[in-house]
């Protein structure tokens, strides 16, 4: 029975959180995320289960790196400016749980080992993406019908929608390896999902084909084991199917196009190759400089996105036009050292460096090769985006990395201690599992201001409570600065909300409301800062920037601002091309 409640949470934490559909405001993805917390604590929790055995329980090292990355963030909340405790402690309780529910399953691999576990995670990912890339069918044929859209499943961005496909598809070779599945659902399944990959349009899938020809090269070739040889052929063909599919794929969109007689665009990722990636590319040296400027623990988590508005005025930067806020630089190596410094970026490589020595210590186990399969996926993604600072891929993903090295030290905790944990923190996560879904109800819908003006009035009075709640400040005060209008009244209460938004999230309208609100409490310099930083950032809104302030136009400090403005224009005029 122990077993089976392993299973099922497996199943459950790599399928269900990528299922939900729902993306509402203030946080789009928080219904997935806290679906596989949820998951994730009853992992935890699941631990009790086990039998007694009078064994001491393994901590494993893969448990390490997530615990001291919680310990420096709270550190952070400590020595470093903390505008929003919700920004830092919600990032805590994802690491210390997902860090625990390694514990619980190092403890689950022990009394039952590997196979079992592994096979019910296989057959997670095959059916989470079989029915995430069917959910996934009306994008596919509007893509195909209009020639232009994307594709991504119920998870809302195309690149993480194709991380997701490749982790089912190493699932699949997984089973087809193992035997759980017979050859021809293999590769019914795996064709299936590669040409699901080629409609997503994500690049990142020819990074995956590349490193799994290297692994599936490797463990199918040379090791001992015949069933980890097994495993790298059935990788090694899932990869060579990737590419094929980026071939073969427009092929079949050009049959479908001419059997209903519509012309279509619909690239893929070969095909996209030569897109325009210069925003990232400002990115990441923007995070290098806010790196080299705090190199010990780093800018604060969270508060990336600050600097990189702050430092996007330099003229080689600020010519890289995207009008959006970039709250992560897309890389996570460097996102990582820019807000918790190489203190925090060290404690997550010595554990990824720790599990490349452990593969060449057991290379005939196939549990390291699966691992190894499904890391790549979200190493190599990681580099040009963030999907694990979403926790329904983080989630899983810390349980890959104990599947890849499940080595612990020598010195154990007795069984009743590792019990105590249990039931400590698994408790916790599922109070805070509904504590955070209970607060996502009341404040999604406030986050539009009534019609009504003694509604409105109530609805700020409500989220005025939940300012003081340390796991809904900032959505609070996001979703007050809603509420805020640009003019002479209740100006101090009104940067009460703005100014901590603007040291963490600086988004177009709160800076520009910001910046007219100390205008006119006659502080010009932080007037003209918060506007020479908003009109660089966000140059598709220089048209309001400059018309939002005009009834106060008379007002000295307004006026000086207002020229942060025309230098602007006159900067990007210069460049000759259509703000975007």
């Amino acid at each position: 029975m122990p077993l089976r409640i392993f299973q099922v949470l497996l199943v459950l934490l790599v399928s269900l959180p990528f299922a939900i559909p729902y993306k509402y405001s203030p946080n789009a993805v928080f219904p997935s995320e806290v679906a596989a917390f949820g998951l994730s604590a009853l992992l935890v929790l699941a631990a009790l289960a086990l039998p007694r055995d009078g064994k001491r329980a393994p901590v494993p090292w893969m448990a390490w790196p997530w615990l001291t990355l919680a310990m420096v963030i709270g550190l952070q909340c400590v020595v470093l400016d903390t505008p929003y405790w919700s920004l830092r402690l919600i990032p805590i309780a994802y690491l210390v749980v997902g860090a625990l529910s390694v514990l619980a399953l190092a403890r689950a691999k022990d009394a039952y080992g590997w196979m079992p576990l592994l096979d019910a995670l296989a057959w997670g990912l095959l059916m989470g993406t079989l029915i995430n890339s069917g959910m996934a069918l009306p994008q596919v044929v509007d893509k195909l019908l209009s020639g232009s859209g994307r594709v991504y499943g119920t998870i809302g961005q195309a690149n993480m929608y194709g991380h997701y496909l490749a982790w089912g598809l190493a699932g699949t070779a997984w089973l087809g390896a193992r035997r759980q599945v017979p050859r021809w659902v293999f590769w019914t399944m795996t064709t299936w999902l590669v040409i699901s990959l080629a409609w997503c349009g994500s690049r990142s899938v020819l990074l995956y084909a590349g490193a799994w020809l290297v692994l599936g090269g490797l463990a199918g070739w040379r090791v001992r084991d015949e069933e980890t040889r097994r495993f790298g052929r059935y990788l090694l063909g899932a990869a060579l199917a990737m590419l094929a599919g980026q071939v073969f794929t427009p092929l079949l969109n050009d049959l479908i196009a001419l059997l209903i007689g519509q012309d279509h665009n619909v690239p893929t990722a070969l095909e996209r190759l030569g897109s325009n990636g210069a925003r990232r590319l400002a990115e990441w040296h923007k995070a290098w400089l806010a790196f080299l400027a705090h190199p010990l623990l780093g800018v604060g988590w969270g508060s990336y996105p600050a600097y990189s508005v702050s430092l996007h005025d330099a003229p080689e930067l600020a010519r890289v036009m995207e009008s959006k806020l970039f709250t992560h630089s897309h890389n996570s190596l460097l996102n990582l050292l820019a807000e918790t410094g190489v203190v925090g970026a060290l404690c997550v490589l010595s554990g990824l460096v720790a599990g490349v020595v452990g593969l060449w210590r057991r290379p005939d186990s196939p549990v390291v090769w699966l691992g190894a399969a499904l890391l790549s996926v979200s190493l190599l993604h990681s580099l040009v985006e963030y999907p694990l600072w979403y926790f329904h891929y983080l989630g899983p993903f810390v349980l890959f990395c104990v599947v890849f090295y499940d080595a612990a030290p020598s010195w154990r905790l007795p069984d009743s201690a590792a019990r105590a944990v249990s039931v400590v923190f698994g408790a916790l996560g599922l109070a805070l599992t509904f504590v955070g879904v209970q607060s996502y109800m009341l404040i999604w819908p406030l986050m539009t201001p009534s019609k009504s003006p003694t509604e409105s009035m109530q609805q700020i009075l409500r989220l005025e409570a939940m300012r003081r709640h340390p796991l809904t400040d900032f959505y609070a005060d996001f979703a007050l600065s809603n509420y805020v209008v640009a003019n002479q009244s209740e100006i101090d209460w009104k940067l009460s909300v703005l100014d901590p938004l603007n040291r963490v999230r600086p988004y177009p309208a709160q800076l520009g409301k910001a910046a007219l609100l100390h205008a006119l409490r006659g502080e010009e310099a932080e007037a003209r800062r918060l506007m020479h930083e908003a009109v660089y950032a966000y140059p598709a809104n220089l048209d309001w920037f400059g018309q939002m302030p005009l009834p106060y136009q008379n007002v000295p400090a307004v006026a000086a601002m207002l020229q942060e403005v025309e230098q602007a224009k006159a900067f990007f005029a210069t460049l000759k091309q259509p703000l975007r």
